[in-house]
């Protein structure tokens, strides 16, 4: 155990353990609700691949303020350390290499990466970078070092609590559709006054009734809320006493209003996977607390209805589908099924400086002549195209029936000219004209490229599943043979990307120019940016701390209040992990993780030498018991 500083003046006596939780609640309720307007610089290659541009609310102040509060922590740990106060045993010191090789992968990823300007720090608007995300794994063992015993649980649930409160409070308004962020002070808050010129610029981020609070997107919020949720529902549930419960009460159903008011889908299959596991690890000691278990339900319940009512079944909106994804995720895909099938258009053809799309039964076919572009259809009979110049951006159109959706406008770049595809005002692709004919150029560089299918495993016919999670999880898997032993560099995943698979996201979202920066799916996340050696480190690590809790916390009819405040942490983490395959790591909600992650992993250090310790004296009694009947 730690030894206590204390000093002691008249009768008060001074405990300056807190200091060393500083960190740890500035981590956990003060930084995940920094919104703060920056402007990074990026170099000009890499803007065609950040969504926003360079423009961020979310996440660089809340890295920076990371970054800080790490270093912070080493210089605690440089004053206060105390080598006797490192948890050793066999669990501890796989923790520990884990975390090592994690930490190897990452800077050996980032540093070899092809992205080596972005991989320190990360884009705008991720600012997950090495650095940070050698972080989190510093925080996560600093709280591994720090929890020693259960009072200092109190330096996390009162942070946590604060950070849901005011979540709640600033979501309530989102949802209304009086966002306070919009305010005029609320934007002289997260709007420096050197960018004073672009807080009547300032717009909602969504629409009504979709919560993101501080978190930048409403599916982040769904990871929190995933965590949230269930920890103070199960401390609800066990924790003895009626102020306990009130006080858990409240902030469960404050958790609830962030999950079903965030709308994420992501975040509800995270409570069910903690939902599975509370079955596991509690279901023996739920005779014991029925009472409380069912109470917590029955006001839950009725919340929850009386909340749908008040807000005309907006708050289930997004359930519908979610079934139908699972339902389609199971059933079975005809073979010759083919995603490019309802699109106008469904591939390219160069050869012989003429450029020919294919289309629904018909085909269009570009050359260049001195008085400038040819069109033919598929018969080789011309195509009567008009150009037009108003002043406004010369283009190319025409009245046949089967193409007037199809213009060409005409962009000057350089003393080039251009011809911007677009189908019903839609951009589609990018042309280049010279002498030796038409060709597909790079929408950013202009440089000429070959039209190419990406290869694609799984999820064909279900592109579109899960807000097209299908269509990006089928490109992002064949990457992973590039990354087996080192990824691409940590948050450089839109590289990777097949980007120029216009026809798939043509598919998926109904547009062909979207930009792909993320694979909504954590563990894909780690295994192309980081490697999929780094991939496993993470899931040993955490595989090992959830299997320890299960057998510490599982299958019991009682629980001592540390045992059910480590199952509530558990269920916590079961609850992002569940998100996580749907959600991504971001800065505003991994660092929670992380410090709970170390919380779970102090606590079942703190059980298992308990339940070691009790072994022992039963054994001891038994064996003394014995001696004394043979003597």
């Amino acid at each position: 155990m730690v030894q206590k500083e204390k000093e002691v003046q008249g009768k008060y006596t001074f405990n300056f353990k807190w200091i060393l939780f500083v960190p740890i609640m500035a981590l956990l309720g003060v930084v995940p609700l920094i919104v703060r307007l920056v402007k990074t610089d990026i170099p000009a290659e890499y803007i065609l691949y950040i969504t926003g541009n360079n423009i961020d609310f979310f996440a660089q102040y809340k890295a920076q303020a990371i970054v800080a509060l790490v270093i912070v922590m080493g210089v605690i740990l440089f004053l206060t350390w105390k080598k006797e106060d490192i948890k050793r045993d066999k669990v501890s010191y796989l923790y520990y290499g884990m975390s090592a090789l994690f930490i190897v992968m990452t800077l050996l990823s980032g540093l070899l990466s092809s992205y080596r300007e972005v991989t320190t720090w990360g884009l705008p608007n991720h600012a997950e970078g090495m650095v940070i995300l050698i972080c989190y794994i510093i925080m996560m063992l600093y709280t591994y070092y720090c929890v020693k015993e259960k009072r200092d649980y109190k330096f996390i649930l009162i942070p946590l609590g604060f950070l849901v409160i005011c979540l709640t409070v600033i979501g309530y308004f989102q949802y209304v559709g009086k966002d306070l962020f919009m305010t005029e002070w609320g934007s002289k808050l997260i709007i420096p006054e050197h960018y004073a010129e672009d807080r009547g610029m300032l717009k909602g981020l969504y629409k009504d009734k979709n919560i993101y609070g501080t978190l930048f997107h409403y599916n982040y919020m769904g990871s929190f809320a995933a965590m949230m949720v269930p920890l103070f529902i199960t401390l609800t549930c066990f924790m003895k006493g009626y102020k306990s419960k009130i006080v858990y009460g409240i902030l469960s159903l404050c958790s609830l209003f962030l999950l079903f008011g965030s709308t994420s889908r992501a975040g509800l299959i995270g409570v069910a996977c903690s939902v599975l596991v509370f079955v596991v690890v509690f279901g023996r000691g739920c005779l014991k607390y029925w009472k409380g278990i069912l109470i917590v339900a029955a006001i839950g319940v009725v919340s929850i209805v009386g909340l749908n009512s008040a807000t005309n079944g907006s708050i289930f909106s997004r359930i519908p589908t979610l079934v139908a994804d699972i339902k389609g995720m199971f059933q079975p895909t005809q073979e010759n099924v083919d995603y490019k099938a309802n699109l106008p258009l469904q591939g390219i053809e160069q050869a012989d400086g003429k450029l020919t799309l294919n289309m629904q039964g018909q085909a269009l076919t570009l050359s260049m002549t001195e008085e400038g572009p040819r069109f033919e259809d598929e018969t080789g009979t011309q195509v009567v195209y008009i150009y037009m110049d108003l002043g406004q951006g010369a283009k190319y159109f025409t009245q046949e029936p089967k193409f007037e959706d199809w213009i060409f406008h005409v962009k000057q770049l350089e003393g080039k000219n251009y011809l911007v595809l677009a189908y019903q005002n839609t951009k589609v692709l990018t042309l280049g004209m010279s002498e030796q004919g038409i060709e597909l150029v790079d929408d950013y560089t202009y440089e000429p490229k070959a039209f190419v299918e990406p290869p694609a495993i799984g999820f064909k016919g279900k592109e579109r599943m899960g807000s097209a999670r299908g269509y990006i999880w089928s490109r992002s898997l064949p990457l992973l043979k590039e990354t087996l032993l080192i990824g691409f560099g940590p948050d450089t995943y839109a590289f990777a990307f097949p980007q120029d698979d216009v026809l798939g996201k043509w598919a998926a979202y109904d547009t062909p120019n979207i930009v792909v920066d993320k694979p909504h799916n954590l563990y894909l996340q780690i295994a192309l940016n980081q490697g999929v050696v780094a991939l496993v480190a993470f899931l040993v690590l955490v595989g090992t701390y959830v299997v320890q809790a299960v057998r510490l916390y599982g299958f019991k009819t009682g629980y001592s209040k540390v045992e059910i405040l480590g199952g509530a942490v558990l269920l916590a983490i079961v609850g992002y992990l569940g998100a996580g395959i749907f959600n991504d790591s971001v800065v505003p909600v991994a660092p929670i993780f992380w410090i709970l992650l170390g919380v779970g992993m102090a606590t079942n250090f703190m059980v298992a030498k308990e339940q070691k310790s009790g072994r022992a004296k039963v054994a001891h009694a038994t064996i003394h018991m014995k001696t004394k009947k043979h003597m």
